[in-house]
């Protein structure tokens, strides 16, 4: 790269061999966010033997993400995906990820997002809807707001990947629990990807870490098997699009490819929506200006949202909500449901005068990077305005990226910001949502970023 000189002040140093891994496992988040503000822009230090550098400048993202992103693959962290969701675009590298990335992308382009999934939500957030309307039909009511937020986003991503009307309540609900043990097994591998301790020693959670994938291959086999003998009619889900695309060129894309592509599918859109869901209500609890301004911005543009009915809602009405989607994605500065990504250094490199040796772990902390005060104005305040359209050209792409750069950037990131419109559309206008337990309920540094507490609360009708 260009050479530029990048503060560097030294980096964090642990005892000899483990390296600083006490301290990135004890308190993740603090360690990625005091090695933002103590260090310069190159933070390197040491784990288990492993080098690693923290980067910390918006120049240096942008590199490694996207002008020399050939050089940098995923890192070996993500090995521990591989058990669960085999080898789809999450965790491949090289050719076989740039093969597959060309096949999978036509999935998300405007008229699938706009036609099919927008359709599915609709009618998925509907439902919810409902429920609630039922639920306080006689006054308030007490709910599990990450609960609520996770069954119906699942229910919303097992739809469009496998189906609207493919799928019964009690197959949704199985889905929905082996996900939720595979995502919690995968969480104690997070330090040692390569070493799964479980596995070796046949413990009781790997015992039904392994029960829950069998279900889950079986089901997503049942389902592409009938697809491939013409059962199943419905063409535009993800599942029916990728047989199809294993019809097109059978030599490059086997069962076992549509099988991996589609576990993670489900998986990247399992916990990240729903856990986005929860934190702008966690927000909200605390700012009613801007709950007001975002029902007033609703109502303008769907009427129907006041109503006890809105399934009349249009891509075209969601799409003219500028305040929403700037919440949403403030939401997710102060709270990237993906905290943390890495990559790995192939071949050597330097960033300005310092030297990247091949195997070099680089680590992009977007929660550090999201929050620092050299790249942010009142960096921990909640601010949509900062994401209107006439202020969003003004960020930094460096220091702002919740769904990765470059051409590894989620390809659904477009039907997340959708899908979280949606939701708040139907349930905002016509709910007040109290939260009863968000004091001391502190985020949970984990494969995604959660509250370590569901968060509990007060729902009564406007």
């Amino acid at each position: 790269m260009t050479k530029k000189n990048y503060t560097m002040t030294g980096g964090p140093e642990g005892p000899p061999i483990f390296g600083m891994i006490a301290a990135a496992k004890n308190d993740p988040l603090g360690f990625s966010m005091e090695n933002a503000l103590r260090y310069g822009d190159i933070i390197p230090f040491q784990m288990i033997g492993r080098k690693l550098i923290q980067v910390n400048h918006p120049e240096l993202v942008r590199y490694v993400l996207m002008e020399n992103h050939k050089n940098y693959n995923k890192s070996k962290a993500y090995i521990r995906f591989e058990s669960a969701i085999g080898k789809g675009l999450f965790t491949s590298n090289g050719e076989k990820w740039r093969q597959d990335r060309q096949k999978i992308q036509p999935m998300f382009k405007r008229e699938q997002i706009e036609g099919y999934y927008f359709t599915v939500i609709n009618e998925v957030s509907e439902k919810f809807k409902q429920r609630w309307l039922t639920l306080t039909e006689k006054g308030r009511t007490e709910l599990d707001i990450t609960f609520e937020m996770s069954m119906m986003t699942v229910e919303i991503v097992l739809k469009i990947i496998f189906g609207k009307d493919n799928l019964d309540e009690k197959t949704v609900a199985s889905l929905h629990y082996s996900y939720s043990v595979l995502i919690e097994y995968l969480k104690i591998t997070r330090m040692l990807p390569k070493v799964d301790l479980g596995k070796v020693f046949c413990t009781p959670r790997y015992l039904q870490f392994k029960k829950e994938l069998a279900n889950v291959d079986a089901i997503i086999g049942k389902l592409r098997a009938e697809y491939q003998e013409g059962e199943l009619q419905d063409k535009y889900n993800m599942l029916a699009l990728l047989t199809e695309a294993q019809k097109q060129d059978p030599q490059h894309f086997s069962d076992q490819d549509i099988r991996d592509h589609a576990a993670t599918m489900v998986f990247a859109g399992f916990e990240t929506t729903s856990i986005l869901m929860q934190w702008m209500w966690y927000i909200l609890d605390t700012r009613p200006d801007v709950e007001d301004k975002l029902r007033s911005e609703i109502i303008t543009h769907a009427p129907c949202a006041a109503t006890q009915d809105s399934s009349a809602l249009t891509y075209d009405a969601i799409n003219k909500m500028d305040y929403l989607l700037a919440a949403t994605k403030e939401t997710m500065r102060l709270y990237p449901p993906i905290w943390i990504s890495s990559r790995e250094a192939i071949e050597e490199d330097n960033f300005g005068d310092f030297k990247v040796d091949p195997g070099t772990i680089i680590v992009l902390p977007q929660i550090a990077l999201h929050r620092h005060p050299k790249w942010w104005d009142a960096p921990n305040a909640f601010i949509p305005e900062r994401f209107l359209p006439e202020n969003e050209a003004k960020i930094d792409t460096g220091i702002y990226f919740p769904f990765s750069h470059g051409s590894r950037k989620c390809s659904g990131y477009k039907l997340a910001e959708m899908e979280a419109k949606i939701i708040f559309t139907k349930l905002l206008p016509l709910f007040k949502v109290k939260a009863l337990n968000s004091i001391a309920n502190s985020p949970d540094p984990g494969v995604t970023l959660k509250l370590k507490k569901s968060l509990l609360a007060e729902i009564t009708r406007i």
